[in-house]
């Protein structure tokens, strides 16, 4: 009898196995996304991250040390051209000015008893001129006494909007102590990073198009206004700035966008470059899910170096493979997929 259960035990496991299986060929295959590889005259859209900043910032920063006595703004207001943001009292500089007033009315003084006498040729002419002078020196020190005085006023070079507040009123505030950030807001600008491998396709000129996620912003249209020379030593990737062509009021300095444009490859570049997000690793190394006669097949690849576009391949891909760019979290070898 016990042996007759256990034939019966397998029987069950095996036409459950056998089902199972059936059910596996049957499934759907998985649908992802692909790319082919190659070497184009002219590469898709390259999709750079940036930011939006504004036409201009300036930081105000204090003339000297002193109180601050007086904050006139707040973060977030509209200013004009010339008003005044904070003011600075420095006991010093305040001391400075009233010794330079008396000297200056002592000079005053001395030389106005000089004119008096000067003319009945009692007092010398090198005599006249030593006073004469050091009236002159009296007024200009005088004058950089009142002028220190007035620069203790900070006020703004250009409008704009106060972006930022580092100080608050009451504070004891350094020499070149930052006071306030003043962004012009009058236009906004976008900066992005154009990797060294790329920049040389990049010019003055070139159409974009801008898209922004937080806003659900998309086809903004901009250009490329100004081309970074100056690399980054960490990224080893250069700042252009994008402008665009229609303002947008819900545009805030900060946001992060997406920008596309059309670069030219390289002449005789003949480099393969996959999406870095398509790159895998196991412990055999690096490798990315392709799609050969609609079945998925692992490639290890020899990665050589980055670029703008992704990571660039030397060895494991030819022109024409289909590289899953989406959906490959869900393959495995072999495995039936639609594109």
């Amino acid at each position: 009898m016990k042996r007759w259960n256990y034939i019966g035990l397998a029987l069950v496991a095996l036409l459950a196995s056998g089902c199972e299986s059936e059910q596996e060929t049957q499934r759907p295959p998985v649908r992802v996304k692909t790319i082919s590889v190659g070497f184009p005259e002219i590469l898709p859209d390259q999709v750079f991250t940036g930011e939006v900043e504004p036409k201009k910032s300036v930081v105000l920063t204090a003339p000297y040390g002193g109180t601050l006595t007086k904050l006139c703004v707040r973060k977030g207001k509209r200013v004009g051209g010339g008003q005044a943001v904070a003011v600075i009292r420095s006991q010093s500089v305040e001391s400075a000015r009233q010794i330079a007033e008396a000297s200056l009315d002592q000079a005053r003084d001395a030389n106005e008893r000089l004119q008096k006498v000067y003319a009945s040729g009692a007092i010398p002419e090198i005599q006249k001129i030593d006073i004469e002078t050091q009236l002159a020196k009296a007024e200009a020190t005088a004058a950089a006494a009142r002028r220190a005085v007035a620069d203790g006023t900070v006020k703004t070079p250009y409008r704009g909007v106060i972006g930022e507040l580092y100080v608050d009123q009451g504070m004891e505030v350094l020499p070149g102590q930052r006071l306030a950030l003043l962004m012009d807001m009058s236009s906004l600008n976008i900066r992005i990073d154009v990797h060294e491998n790329d920049i040389s396709s990049v010019v003055v000129g070139t159409p974009a198009i801008v898209s922004v996620p937080a806003l659900g912003l998309e086809n903004l249209s901009a250009v490329v206004s100004e081309r970074g020379y100056v690399a980054s030593p960490l990224t080893r990737s250069y700042s252009c700035i994008l402008r665009l062509a229609d303002k947008n009021p819900k545009l805030m300095p900060g946001m992060v966008v997406k920008a596309s444009l059309a670069v030219p490859e390289v002449t005789g570049d003949r480099r393969i470059v996959v999406p870095a997000a398509a790159v895998r690793m196991d412990t055999e190394g690096k490798y990315v899910w392709t799609v050969v006669d609609g079945r998925a097949c692992k490639v290890h690849i020899v990665p050589d170096g980055y670029s703008g576009r992704g990571i660039i391949v030397s060895e494991g891909l030819s022109a024409g493979d289909k590289v899953i760019v989406e959906g490959f979290q869900k393959v495995s070898t072999g495995m039936e997929v639609t594109e």
